[in-house]
């Protein structure tokens, strides 16, 4: 009897341990120690597109790609798996991903009729706009470049209705076009606004007193250091997006 008893003994410890394995432990009413949940990320590559002239292409820092090269490894360590997109392909070898439509020389009005395609062929998540300084040091007035750029993020958002739009301001000084460029900065905010009215997922980052006078390298071009600033600006706006996206 003893011996039978002992055996009815392992087997029922055998059988709590499997139902043990088995089921998943109820947590329901546990509480997070020392925890912290990271925001969701997207499971899909986030297709970013870079748009813009030089600076989005990289002069001034051609070992990085400008921005880009920086801004993919912070994306990377924030765990955000992102897809640059574009019809060009630029910058350094050890850049995974150096796909852009950054435009050397091109000014907003140049930008507008190749928008439209370039966005419907990519289909951005996220469209990254620096564009209106070549307008600018053409002498065109602060009021023209506003309604060129409205013109460009109108095209971006009837292409890809549903991506976020970083527009980003200028942020070489141009001290001979001082005067619209400040009134390109005051104006920008407004079309932002009509277009988050519509309902559309638009931002303006001002940047004209993001960079100092040693992070440019010819006075127009940030240099690496000015590149990496800016990227973190960009990292911490796409950030917060997703943020703002995985809590709807």
């Amino acid at each position: 009897m003893k011996v039978r008893n002992r055996v009815r003994l392992v087997l029922g410890l055998i059988a709590i341990l499997v139902v043990g394995v088995l089921l998943p432990a109820d947590h329901s009413g546990d509480e997070p120690v020392g925890v912290r949940i990271a925001t969701a990320k997207p499971v899909v590559p986030l297709r970013v597109m870079p748009l813009g002239a030089s600076s989005t292409e990289g002069i001034g820092s051609p070992s990085t790609a400008g921005y880009r090269g920086p801004l993919y490894r912070m994306l990377q360590r924030d765990a955000i798996n992102v897809d640059y997109v574009g019809s060009l392909r630029s910058g350094p070898s050890w850049l995974q991903d150096r796909d852009n439509e950054g435009h050397s020389g091109w000014t907003l009005a140049m930008l507008a009729p190749k928008v439209d395609a370039w966005v419907r062929a990519a289909q951005p998540d996220v469209v990254i706009l620096h564009a209106g300084t070549n307008d600018l040091g053409q002498g065109v007035s602060g009021e023209l470049t506003a309604r060129r750029l409205d013109d460009v993020i109108g095209k971006v958002v009837a292409a890809a209705p549903h991506a976020h739009v970083i527009v980003a301001g200028v942020w070489a000084p141009l001290p001979k076009a001082r005067t619209a460029r400040d009134r390109l900065a005051a104006l920008t905010p407004v079309i932002v606004g009509k277009y988050r009215i519509q309902g559309h997922s638009v931002d303006f980052l001002d940047t004209s007193t993001l960079l100092a006078p040693g992070q440019l390298h010819d006075g127009l071009h940030p240099n690496t250091a000015g590149y990496v600033r800016i990227a973190a600006m960009f990292d911490g706006e796409i950030r917060q997006w997703l943020d703002t996206r995985a809590a709807a």
